[in-house]
């Protein structure tokens, strides 16, 4: 029952995200940008709509689920109990702004605790990632194979540079093959999960960022903790990685030396 229960959830978020997609190009079109707490934290009418649409979307189809997003007021929200989605409507708002580009929907739905199922769509490519709990991931329906195991030296890592000090990152240089940074959690973790970069790491994450990774992590094999490697909390988020089993020891080794 629950395999088809999730398939019936599953087969919903699809045809929503298959609805998105005639709606989301006139959103953009007359995209309107607004600032929060400083001029690089931004939001459009863009992430405002589409989470608006999803929250709707909630109550028509799942009026028993609870929804913890970027948007809105969460208070009230039991993140352990019941059925909860958490949603970042738009991640990297500011290159959707700039660039038009390198944005995703991050999507995750958790079951008394525990993840069931994970999207992040990369929308201006039309690429939806999808965890299945039990069943794998997928990229456009396509199934993932867990990374080759990778030590850091052979691996690109992934963080933002202006959020950790000059020795950390210059140690990072230096250990690892190269480093790249998108600017968008999720399309980092992606790279992640397709064996692209052996990590990602983010120092000050919400749990709308990171709420996806954590079923793609369990089911292809991937490392997720705090930077410190203790358990990481998908409702509080805080500082965390997401890596290649091969290098993750060795890249927490460099974080917690010279961080």
């Amino acid at each position: 029952m629950q395999k088809q229960q999730l398939q019936f959830i599953d087969k919903h978020i699809t045809d929503w995200f298959q609805h998105l997609d005639g709606i989301i190009p006139n959103l953009i079109k007359n995209m309107v940008t607004e600032t929060k707490e400083n001029r690089f934290d931004l939001v459009t009418n863009v992430d405002k709509q589409i989470q608006n649409d999803f929250e709707a979307y909630l109550e028509k189809y799942f009026p028993t689920h609870q929804l913890l997003a970027e948007e809105k007021n969460n208070e009230g929200i039991e993140p352990y109990q019941g059925h909860l989605w958490i949603m970042d409507p738009i991640d990297g708002t500011a290159n959707l702004v700039k660039q038009q580009e390198d944005y995703c929907i991050i999507l995750a739905y958790f079951e008394n605790g525990q993840p069931k199922l994970s999207y992040i769509y990369d929308y201006a490519h039309k690429i939806i990632y999808k965890a299945i709990e039990g069943k794998g991931a997928f990229m456009n329906n396509v199934k993932l194979e867990s990374p080759e195991v990778l030590s850091l030296k052979d691996t690109i890592v992934s963080f933002g540079s202006e959020y950790v000090n000059e020795k950390l990152r210059k140690a990072l240089y230096q250990s690892s093959f190269s480093v790249r940074y998108i600017g968008a959690c999720g399309l980092d973790s992606v790279r992640v999960i397709k064996g692209q970069f052996g990590a990602h790491f983010n120092t000050n994450p919400k749990p709308w960022d990171i709420a996806a990774q954590f079923l793609f992590a369990r089911e292809l094999g991937l490392v997720m903790t705090q930077m410190d490697g203790q358990h990481l909390d998908f409702a509080k988020g805080g500082p965390f990685i997401i890596s290649n089993k091969g290098c993750y020891e060795e890249i927490l080794a460099i974080i917690n030396d010279k961080h």
